[in-house]
């Protein structure tokens, strides 16, 4: 039983007594994210991937987030509104264009359900929305089944957008990780360069001042013996003078 079709069966009777399957579709699974978490960013498979929110390219669904809007830490509490508004725009697109969801549909039934939404029991409400389109064409297997095709579309849309930007990704933050490691190896091989002329500078310095003191008590002790020794004999000269 599909995910619609237990949210809707609480709340929904339907006359119809037999369903048709929904469209087989082989369609890529989407990468689910809980809340305040960062997705995994995912090499893409194929590099021309592109994305109207990542590319630029042309899209009938165009929006424009400015940067400023972007939270610093890239894990936003709940989602921008202009992501919400483009996926609002995605379906609203599909349904107008694409022959898979001519007529009354899962969107219609859901707008139905908003424009009657003063009813407050939501069993009604339910009942009501698909009364009111019932009549127009909407069945039970087509209210499952589009909507069923609605969430491939969204899925679709999510994985194009994490494939573009995991290609974005390589082209424009990996080339400065990858000069960041570089600069950090380069700022390790400093580190231990200036470790190694820090410990050489302090060898050289304790021979300077050993040497140094060395040659200064050479030095001292060779001057006092001179002095000494001129002392020495002018004592014996003022003898010499004295006596002869």
């Amino acid at each position: 039983m599909s995910f619609i079709k237990q949210l809707l069966k609480p709340f929904v009777e339907f006359d119809e007594q037999k369903e048709m399957p929904p469209a087989k579709e082989n369609k890529p699974a989407a990468v689910a994210t809980p809340p305040n978490s960062v997705a995994p960013v995912i090499p893409p498979a194929n590099e021309n991937a592109a994305h109207p929110l990542v590319t630029g390219m042309s899209t009938p669904v165009p929006v424009v987030t400015p940067a400023s809007k972007y939270f610093p830490t890239g894990s936003p509490s709940g989602p921008l509104p202009e992501h919400v508004q483009y996926f609002e725009r995605l379906i609203e697109d599909a349904n107008a264009k694409n022959p898979l969801f001519q007529g009354p549909d899962y969107k219609e039934f859901i707008d139905s359900k908003l424009d009657i939404d003063d009813i407050s029991d939501e069993g009604l409400k339910y009942k009501t929305a698909f009364n009111i389109l019932k009549s127009a064409g909407l069945t039970k297997e087509k209210l499952l089944s589009t909507a069923q095709e609605y969430i491939h579309l969204i899925g679709r849309d999510l994985n194009a957008f994490q494939s573009a930007q995991a290609q974005q990704y390589q082209k424009e933050v990996r080339p400065k990780e990858q000069r960041i490691q570089q600069k950090a190896e380069e700022l390790q091989a400093l580190t231990l360069k200036m470790q190694a002329l820090k410990s050489e500078i302090n060898q050289l310095t304790q021979e300077v001042n050993q040497t140094r003191d060395q040659l200064n008590a050479t030095k001292n002790s060779f001057l006092l013996a001179g002095e000494n020794k001129q002392t020495e004999i002018q004592t014996e000269l003022q003898k010499i003078s004295r006596y002869f």
